[in-house]
């Protein structure tokens, strides 16, 4: 990882409840998650908690499957944004989100549920790219498993930052 990682606030391990209420006011679309995922997240350094803004994620360093997307190694997921409606609003969102992107290795992907609309108007105003349809492994057994695969590059958001 480069220094700018440095420069975001991690989430700590006395987050958890408040990361957890997070989850369960969203549990529509993060119902699947457990605490000892985001705490495992939180001692990987995989957990940005800043200005009410959650994003966790890993970096790959080998082909990894994203629902049924092969993302090459070198690359970023995104497995979770959310925001913090009593601590954050829509330009912070933007704003760690960029640094994230600008600061990640390779590129960001991320797969999404194709119900969650909001998300998606999000993900397409950041200028993301929609490459591919996916199948959400955690959602296997539902009818609502489908989904898609976003990515974003370093070099199309440096062009929204000038």
């Amino acid at each position: 990882m480069n220094e700018c990682w440095n420069f975001f606030k991690y989430a700590k391990l006395s987050d958890i409840d408040e990361i957890e209420n997070l989850v369960y006011e969203n549990s529509e679309w993060f119902s699947h998650l457990s605490k000892d995922h985001f705490i495992e997240k939180i001692n990987n350094k995989e957990c940005i908690y800043e200005s009410g803004v959650l994003i966790s994620f890993k970096i790959i360093k080998t082909k990894t499957l994203l629902g049924n997307f092969n993302v090459p190694a070198g690359n970023t997921i995104l497995e979770q944004i959310i925001k913090n409606k009593k601590k954050s609003n829509s330009g912070m969102v933007f704003h760690v989100f960029t640094k994230f992107i600008n600061c990640a290795v390779g590129s960001v992907y991320l797969a999404v549920n194709h119900k969650n609309y909001k998300a998606i108007k999000f993900y397409n105003k950041m200028n993301m790219t929609r490459i591919s349809n996916t199948k959400l492994d955690y959602l296997a057994q539902t009818n609502y498993n489908k989904g898609y695969i976003y990515k974003a590059t370093k070099e199309y958001l440096e062009g929204l930052i000038h």
